[in-house]
């Protein structure tokens, strides 16, 4: 044999050998990328579940003492003016927790892909949220700050818009006019 043809002959078993390697890389891929995507929905899975578990424990009253269930109950009705201070302590911190919850789903993601069912989701949420008087007398001064505060965490302008909207559609107050009001009042005591 000659030269010439054994360097043909290597140049062509080279050849194949690199197309099989190449072959066997993108099976790799496609196996990792369909392992990604099971993994994924796994997570999604087992975020819901958690949400859904953080939900129950926040919203069912069998998980409070009677005198929380009390105070809960009169926050729902009655807004911040039927609680004492004390009170008004207590039912605060369930609020914080309440909402963190919200803006975290938010901040990981959630229905973060299709956006109709995203604003869905944290409308229904907010909802909740908002059955609460003292939630709503509580928007504009404490929750609404809080939710503005997390925008160094992610984005939260689409959930304070959601939160802005729903304010607006129960109360009937446009969130701008009632900032300005706030602000006039804060002046007068401060100064």
């Amino acid at each position: 044999m000659d030269t010439e043809l054994i360097g043909f002959l290597s140049q062509l078993v080279t050849g194949i050998a690199t197309l099989l390697v190449a072959l066997v890389l993108v099976f790799q891929l496609r196996n990792q990328s369909r392992q990604l995507k099971i993994q994924h929905q796994d997570s999604d899975n087992r975020m819901s579940m958690d949400i859904l578990s953080i939900f129950e424990k926040t919203f069912i009253p069998h998980n409070y003492t009677d005198e929380f269930v009390d105070i809960m109950y009169r926050a729902h009705n009655e807004g911040i003016s039927g609680l004492s201070d004390k009170e008004l302590w207590a039912f605060r911190q369930w609020s914080i927790v309440a909402n963190r919850r919200l803006v975290a789903e938010w901040r990981l993601g959630r229905f973060e892909n299709r956006q109709q069912a995203q604003k869905q989701y944290f409308r229904t949420q907010y909802s909740y949220f908002f059955a609460y008087k003292a939630n709503l007398d509580e928007y504009l001064t404490r929750i609404r700050p809080r939710i503005i505060g997390s925008q160094q965490l992610a984005d939260s302008q689409g959930i304070l818009a959601i939160t802005d909207e729903l304010y607006e559609e129960i109360t009937g107050q446009q969130v701008n006019n009632c900032e300005k009001k706030l602000k006039r009042v804060l002046q007068i005591i401060l100064f």
